[in-house]
């Protein structure tokens, strides 16, 4: 079962909704503020952020590249356990 909500330092991502295939995902800073999505890229074929209001230092851009690659790795093992 997919967690709904992944704590960085900083910023959280809150699922937002599942499409066909992939899952999107709201991602926050710790007032609530909405700071962007990340979803399935199909023409990179991984996870990918796309920031509405961009404003980071390092540690959120290293929770965000964490958070990317991590539901990248799920995504593919289970298109493996369906295969």
């Amino acid at each position: 079962m997919t967690k709904t909500t992944y704590e960085g330092k900083y910023i959280r991502f809150v699922h937002r909704a599942t499409g066909p295939k992939t899952m999107v995902w709201s991602v926050m800073n710790n007032d609530g503020e909405y700071l962007g999505v990340v979803r399935w890229f199909g023409s990179w074929r991984k996870y990918a952020y796309e920031p509405e209001r961009a404003v980071f230092e390092e540690v959120c851009l290293r929770d965000i590249a964490d958070f990317i690659v991590a539901r990248t790795r799920e995504h593919r093992e289970a298109l493996k356990v369906h295969a």
